[in-house]
């Protein structure tokens, strides 16, 4: 899984590894929205605990999500707990803290799981009743979501590339842990294919073409892409928390 590199990159995950599990992880996404009815696969056989309605936080992508989120907060949580350099400590704080919150959000801090409802502040802000913040303001929502998306466009495409290109000089250098590497690349673009579907259709609704054929649209077709694309964007943190953890370890057994 890895090759032989220096510096920064010594002991880092191989980006052909990575690419095959984001591969293997879409096909089997793609090959699920094509053979399994939507409502089994994307919904999940659990309803809205306040609404009766159907609950679509059991089905495949958001139960990926939750996994994803979930072995991420062990890994960092894990890594903030051997840091010894005070930078270094202070950078998985706020991970562990941006991926608890991610957690707790997709999974409106146990609400589903556990089943209670909704009164006070909630059920007079949240649209969905829902015990979480994100769909009560798009500060909550698209506000993290988009600095998300710029942190690992930045991060996991701009800087691994251009470092790649100058051989050895990227985007954010300093510390030497910090930024990604061209490991965490795959994740990301995968998180752009998954989306892009939903993207192509409100692009053609702009431009006044509703369909290519009438009464198709692949958001229709394939299902929950905005949540496909959440995986990936998940799968992010598990790749880059995993290549942070084997290079900060080849970095220490080189002394």
């Amino acid at each position: 899984m890895t090759h032989s590199r220096t510096g920064a990159d010594s002991g880092d995950l191989s980006v052909r590894f990575v690419l095959l599990l984001c591969l293997g992880l879409y096909a089997v996404y793609m090959a699920s929205a094509l053979l399994i009815p939507h409502e089994l696969l994307w919904q999940g056989p659990a309803r809205h605990p306040v609404t009766g309605e159907p609950n679509w936080e059991f089905g495949l992508a958001e139960t990926s999500q939750n996994i994803f989120l979930a072995i991420a907060l062990v890994m960092s949580a894990t890594m903030l707990a051997r840091s010894k350099s005070t930078p270094y400590r202070i950078w998985m704080g706020v991970v562990f803290l941006g991926v608890l919150y991610l957690l707790g959000e997709e999974t409106s801090w146990g609400q589903h799981y556990f089943r209670w409802g909704v009164g006070g502040w909630f059920a007079d802000n949240n649209d969905q009743l829902e015990t979480n913040l994100h769909n009560t303001s798009a500060l909550f929502d698209q506000l993290p979501r988009n600095v998300l998306y710029l942190g690992m466009v930045a991060g996991g495409i701009v800087h691994p590339l251009l470092k790649w290109a100058r051989k050895g000089r990227g985007l954010i250098d300093n510390p030497w842990w910090w930024a990604p590497t061209l490991a965490s690349l795959p994740p990301v673009v995968f998180a752009f294919i998954a989306g892009a579907p939903k993207s192509i259709d409100k692009t053609l609704t702009r431009l006044g073409v509703e369909t290519w054929v009438e009464g198709f649209r692949l958001e229709t077709f394939i299902g929950r892409a905005s949540e496909m694309e959440e995986c990936f964007m998940y799968f992010f943190f598990v790749i880059y928390l995993w290549s942070l953890m084997r290079r900060l370890k080849a970095r220490a057994a080189a002394g």
